[in-house]
């Protein structure tokens, strides 16, 4: 037990008297100490290396993370503002028909030929909620209405129908008029007054004039003038749908009531 406390003090006074001779040689030969100590220093550098390494790159990935999450929040609060600015827009402009949840999809049964233009059958009637009157879409385009209705069936006018008649509304210029078909494949926008001004390419859309039909609903573009006749100047539409490659249409079935008609064979 002895042995060990003079062990133990004769360390104790080892290390003081090295820590005495260091402070003092650190007092009397500075420059000679900062040297060592630079030496000292660059020595230890190459085993921190790799840690310092490892922290520079984990600093670095945790930055890239935070910037990311900055701009994934960013890109959200835009993704945002744009919604906002739509419905904004939405508000603003003509009304549109009713979402493709107020929708009945139906295909084409159907289609004489000497009655091409005219008239084409689908496979939903009455039990499925059409009702006559209803629009009838193809690739958002108005391309006619239900004009008879069997219990799974329906008959629907065709826009390019010389009996066909609709109200519709240029959308530049808010000129309302009646579209009308020829029974050949045209299309025409009549009662315009020749007056007015009307580019080619300008929308036409269904008007606000009743309850049984939702404005809004394109038709087509206007493509150029006819003849003026009784003083007015008939516009020729081109509808946005392919009407001789009519397949898959949808039925809207929200609008108001309007009678019941026959069914047809």
């Amino acid at each position: 037990m002895a042995g060990k406390l003079n062990s133990i003090l004769v360390n104790s006074l080892v290390a003081l008297f090295c820590g005495l001779m260091t402070l003092w040689v650190s007092y009397a030969f500075p420059v000679a100490v900062r040297s060592m100590a630079d030496k000292v220093g660059a020595a230890l550098s190459y085993p921190e290396m790799p840690a310092q390494e490892l922290r520079a790159l984990v600093q670095t990935i945790g930055n890239w993370v935070m910037e990311r999450k900055s701009l994934q929040d960013r890109n959200r609060e835009l993704e945002i503002e744009n919604l906002a600015l739509r419905a904004a827009l939405h508000d603003a402009a003509l009304p549109r028909p009713a979402s493709a949840a107020d929708m009945i999809g139906a295909r084409v049964t159907l289609r004489y030929p000497e009655a091409w233009w005219k008239e084409v059958r689908i496979n939903m009637g009455s039990s499925q909620g059409v009702k006559v009157g209803a629009p009838v879409l193809s690739d958002g385009y108005m391309i006619g209405k239900v004009a008879m209705v069997g219990e799974d069936y329906s008959w629907v006018e065709l826009i390019t129908s010389a009996s066909f008649l609709l109200a519709a509304v240029v959308n530049e210029t808010w000129d309302l008029g009646v579209i009308n078909g020829d029974d050949r494949g045209n299309i025409w926008l009549l009662y315009m007054p020749p007056e007015r001004e009307f580019k080619r390419g300008m929308m036409v859309s269904t008007a606000m004039v009743g309850d049984y039909l939702p404005p809004g609903i394109p038709i087509g573009r206007i493509w150029g003038n006819g003849e003026t006749r009784d003083g007015f100047t008939p516009q020729s539409v081109v509808s946005g749908a392919h009407l001789t490659q009519l397949y898959n249409l949808q039925v809207l079935l929200v609008f108001g009531e309007t009678e019941a008609g026959g069914a047809r064979n």
